[in-house]
């Protein structure tokens, strides 16, 4: 079966997004169950894939998912401090998107055609 890449980079976008609201949900004291043992598997999933990454993919990916947002840099800021221009940008981008996919939990968030 084929990816559909343009829609598995969709689907992860949006599912990465959730992580500032599952981190809040991890550290949380005084919290206690499953809800917050699952919050806390997937940030240290998500983490651990960041940490993981080279140099560049690894700062596009802090920038877009896990940086706070008084701590994210402007798009041209990025790509000045990385030295690359918005079509590698782009390119970078779907290439983390892709590979998360394929690696959370075995390609739970790949889409085929």
């Amino acid at each position: 079966m084929k990816i559909n890449e343009s829609e598995t980079t969709r689907r992860t976008y949006y599912f990465l997004k959730s992580y500032k609201s599952l981190h809040k949900l991890a550290v949380r004291e005084n919290d206690y169950g499953a809800f917050k043992d699952k919050a806390v598997e997937i940030v240290a999933e998500i983490e651990a894939y960041r940490d993981n990454l080279s140099e560049v993919k690894r700062e596009i990916f802090a920038n877009l998912f896990t940086k706070r947002t008084r701590e994210r840099l402007k798009l041209h800021q990025l790509y000045e401090a990385l030295g690359i221009d918005k079509i590698e940008y782009e390119r970078l981008k779907a290439e983390v998107l892709l590979d998360f996919a394929k690696s959370y939990r075995d390609g739970a968030l790949l889409v085929y055609e």
